[in-house]
C-alpha cells in the first residue's frame, strides 16, 4: 500500500466519522431544541464573562506597567 492511498483512506475514514457526528448532533438538536438553546446560552454567557474578565485583567496590568514606567522615568 502506498503512502498516498493510506493517507486518502485516513482522510476518508475521518470524513465518515465527522459526517456521522454531524448527523448525530443534528438529530439531538432537532429532538431537544430548548435544551440545546439553553446550553448554548450558558456557554455564551460563560465565554462573555471570561472575555470581560480577561480584558479587565489585561487593562489593569497595562495600567500598572505604564505607572511603573513613568515612575522609573521620573514622570
Amino acid at each position: 500500500m502506498s503512502s498516498g492511498s493510506r493517507g486518502s483512506n485516513v482522510v476518508s475514514l475521518f470524513a465518515d466519522q465527522l459526517t456521522g457526528a454531524a448527523k448525530s448532533t443534528e438529530r439531538y438538536v432537532r429532538s431537544n431544541p430548548w435544551q440545546t438553546a439553553g446550553a448554548l446560552a450558558v456557554v455564551g454567557v460563560a465565554a462573555g464573562l471570561a472575555l470581560v474578565r480577561g480584558t479587565r485583567r489585561f487593562r489593569r496590568r497595562r495600567a500598572d506597567l505604564s505607572g511603573a514606567v513613568s515612575e522609573v522615568s521620573g514622570g
